[in-house]
């Protein structure tokens, strides 16, 4: 019998982890504001890079969110679906990613084919304005990333279907801090990747223009798959 080695546990994992146990049994309620780093860092005795990190470990699943200048509160999680996929704080590996880009396949698929019976000319501005923000930012793989999550959060908010919406901010903020770095690397760093990147978010939104609901299904399922085959998951 082969033995899994044990992973040793960073000190910032322990904290999120007692953090987020308050969480759940009560202790801590959505709206709460945490402690400031400085108490946290005397509560738990130790280094304040070690509690920003926890801080931004519970924020990458979407438990925190951190407010400029006021701090870090508890965020309310609005349906017990959400909860079941909240992974835990730990740093998210390749199998895990791949999970959640097969789950992000099965929503933002069904997503994109309602968003094309729904949409609105409203929705359709957003999508314009949204699409020339991510063409003017090819040259800077910062701003292309924001636009990029702006358009999908655009293509569920066209769903009309709050639970949809909540769902997937969830499954957004958890895979945002973890992919950050690859999209930098493997999206990012490439002109073609970003000028291709590009035309799939324009082949989507023309669909979903047209109400071609098939068409919305299929482009957004081949803009997926093309993400995942550039940052390497087989």
């Amino acid at each position: 019998m082969s033995l899994r080695p044990i992973k040793a546990k960073k000190i910032y994992e322990m904290i999120a982890e007692q953090i987020t146990d308050e969480i759940k049994n009560g202790q801590l309620q959505a709206g709460d504001r945490l402690d400031s780093v400085q108490q946290l860092a005397t509560k738990y005795q130790v280094g304040r890079s070690a509690i920003r990190e926890a801080l931004s470990a519970l924020r990458a699943v979407g438990l925190i969110e951190i407010r400029q200048g006021e701090g870090s509160f508890v965020k309310k999680i609005e349906h017990d679906l959400a909860k079941m996929i909240l992974p835990s704080v730990d740093l998210l590996e390749k199998k895990d990613l791949k999970q959640l880009f097969e789950i992000r396949k099965m929503i933002e698929t069904g997503a994109a084919k309602i968003a094309a019976e729904k949409r609105t000319e409203e929705d359709l501005e957003r999508f314009e304005q949204v699409l020339q923000e991510m063409r003017q930012a090819l040259g800077d793989g910062k701003l292309g990333e924001i636009a990029d999550i702006q358009f999908h959060q655009a293509i569920v908010k066209a769903t009309k279907n709050e639970m949809l919406q909540s769902l997937l901010e969830t499954i957004s903020e958890t895979m945002k801090a973890a992919m950050q770095e690859a999209r930098m690397t493997y999206l990012y760093g490439d002109q073609e990747k970003l000028t291709a990147l590009y035309n799939e978010h324009k082949k989507i939104y023309e669909a979903i223009k047209e109400r071609n609901e098939e068409k919305a299904f299929q482009s957004m399922m081949d803009h997926i798959l093309g993400v995942e085959k550039s940052l390497f998951i087989p």
